[in-house]
């Protein structure tokens, strides 16, 4: 029964990719991005300063992008330090304005990844899991296939903030979820 289910969906995938590859032939390339960002937190506490890049196929018809990328964010505040790897996929539509400026939504999904932490919060730790960025921005073209872009969206980062308290001698431990995203602000270039 397994086999059969995967021979179908095997079956659907193959002439999906044929179908799609010929009606978009002419119109595919190669698309990536390496981008700056800023991230500041709900209560404005501490900052975020992200690097990224993007990779994967722009379809020129649609004007529409969909690759996978990953991400370094470095948080700091006064007690605390840590890094975490947000990976992800992305999808974008493009909106040509005249030929140098480009209007955009784009949407980053995936999963963070636990860094590196040093230092902690009252005998505390985090831990984190999704993560998504939405956004719009505005492209310069700068040669046939490169530019320049600045984008503002909210960026979206599940957290765990893991305590262990000692009250009368009882060990007592907890945890508590929240948002460690906010404001973003992404400045980068597209090739």
């Amino acid at each position: 029964m397994k086999s059969k289910i995967f021979r179908r969906i095997a079956t659907g995938v193959f002439f999906t990719a044929m179908f799609t590859s010929e009606m978009f032939s002419q119109s595919v390339k190669y698309s990536g991005d390496a981008e700056l960002g800023v991230v500041a937190t709900e209560n404005f506490a501490n900052a975020g300063l992200g690097l990224s890049t993007t990779h994967g196929a722009y379809f020129a018809k649609p004007q529409l992008f969909v690759g996978a990328g990953a991400s370094a964010v470095f948080n700091i505040d006064g007690e605390f330090y840590n890094t975490v790897y947000p990976i992800y996929g992305d999808i974008r539509k493009d909106f040509s304005i005249n030929r140098l400026f480009t209007a955009f939504i784009d949407a980053k999904a995936g999963y963070t990844l636990d860094g590196n932490q040093t230092g902690t919060i009252n005998d505390s730790g985090l831990d984190y899991g999704f993560y998504c960025y939405p956004s719009v921005g505005l492209r310069v073209k700068t040669s046939e296939r490169c530019g320049i872009y600045l984008k503002v969206g909210y960026t979206y980062q599940d957290a765990t903030l893991s305590h262990i308290s000692h009250t009368e001698g009882e060990l007592i431990e907890g945890s508590k979820k929240y948002n460690a995203g906010g404001f973003s602000v992404s400045l980068g270039f597209s090739f």
